[in-house]
């Protein structure tokens, strides 16, 4: 009979240790990286408020991706098979003051309606996507996205509100952009739906690796 227990004792044993083995590796092929809830403390530090905002007036930045690295910390890298989006983040400005400094400093070709604490603007080869965090209140994201990256594997609803279906058709250069794009995530079920803190970048599992990279931005290592 104690044989018999102990046999039961080594299966458990056994099965526990199968689970955690193949459950990391199933969870590390999709997207992964991302902060946890007990990472929040880890956040990059920056200047203060006028700090920033004066240094985005005073830049030398000849483009918008310059001038957003240079300015606010890093968060984020998200890499696809087709493109790249860096998230950087911002404690320190409101979202509409964030759009202003940008959008002063170097004019988009794009600049979308406010919706649901969210907006974008666009330049030639990136979107810049401004969003207040749901999961950490007075935390602002920039999504640095590149063209190729919001074509392959953006969710054409996430801009519904923000702007005209043309629009996209026409910076993103593709006819019926948001229709075949539409159709494409029905019936894949992975496309990105905007960027998560707490790494839920999409609303299925996908090609999107993130990784929670941590300084490169002003305000690094204080």
């Amino acid at each position: 009979m104690r044989e018999f227990g102990g046999i039961i004792v080594v299966g458990i044993i056994a099965i526990v240790l199968l689970f955690n083995v193949f459950g990391n590796d199933e969870a590390s092929r999709g997207i992964s990286g991302s902060y946890t809830e007990d990472t929040y403390n880890e956040l990059p530090s920056e200047p203060d408020r006028s700090e920033i905002l004066d240094n985005i007036r005073n830049s030398n930045a000849n483009s918008i991706e310059e001038l957003v690295k240079n300015n606010f910390p890093l968060l984020d890298t998200i890499q696809s098979d087709q493109g790249m989006s860096r998230i950087y983040m911002t404690r320190e400005l409101s979202l509409p003051e964030v759009s202003e400094a940008l959008s002063d400093k170097i004019n988009p070709e794009e600049i979308s309606e406010r919706q649901e604490s969210k907006q974008v603007l666009i330049y030639p080869e990136h979107f810049v996507i401004i969003q207040e965090s749901d999961e950490e209140p007075g935390v602002i994201t920039i999504e640095l996205a590149s063209d190729q990256f919001v074509r392959n594997n953006y969710h054409p609803s996430f801009f519904q509100g923000m702007l005209a279906y043309y629009i996209l058709d026409e910076v993103l250069d593709v006819d019926d952009w948001h229709k075949k794009r539409n159709s494409r995530c029905k019936q894949t079920g992975d496309c990105y739906s905007g960027y998560g803190m707490y790494g839920n970048y999409n609303s299925g599992s996908g090609s999107l690796r993130g990784s929670s990279n941590r300084g490169g931005g002003p305000g690094a290592g204080k």
